[in-house]
């Protein structure tokens, strides 16, 4: 399922998107929030592999900004059980402040609920990476302990 916001194309990865995923994922590892998150591998090699299972997923999509033609980021959706998934993002430091993560996040709440029929996201981060935190607090996401946040559909 591709979709598509006022500035973003949201669709699946390809092999083309292999220079921008590499650029990305370097990024997001160089990051001092990436201590808090999942590792991912540096390595053209391994950065090949990741990207072709995000390519073949249903749970990843590409965050492709539409003027430049340019992956800034990615979304996933990953399962928890049949009512539920875990929201997850990422955003190339670059085009932090401006709006993406936020218009990414709302595409893809709007998907969970209105196209897979969910019941509840789940997501987490850490409480030092405050513009994550205020992106889930404006996202209506509810804290439930520190770091976990949920939002309820229905």
């Amino acid at each position: 399922m591709n979709m598509e916001t006022e500035r973003l194309y949201i669709r699946r990865y390809t092999k083309e998107d292999f220079p921008g995923f590499c650029e990305l994922i370097r990024d997001k590892m160089a990051s001092p929030y990436a201590k808090y998150d999942h590792t991912f591998p540096t390595e053209d090699a391994a950065l090949m592999e990741v990207l072709n299972f995000f390519a073949i997923s249903d749970e990843f999509w590409a965050l492709e900004e539409k003027s430049e033609h340019k992956i800034i980021g990615f979304v996933s959706l990953n399962y928890v059980d049949e009512a539920s998934r875990n929201l997850g993002y990422c955003l190339h430091t670059h085009w932090h402040g401006k709006g993406y993560a936020s218009e990414a996040a709302r595409r893809i709440i709007r998907y969970a609920r209105e196209e897979l029929g969910l019941e509840k996201l789940v997501t987490g981060t850490a409480e030092e990476n405050l513009p994550s935190v205020r992106l889930l607090e404006r996202l209506g996401f509810t804290r439930l302990c520190e770091g976990s946040f949920e939002l309820h559909f229905h």
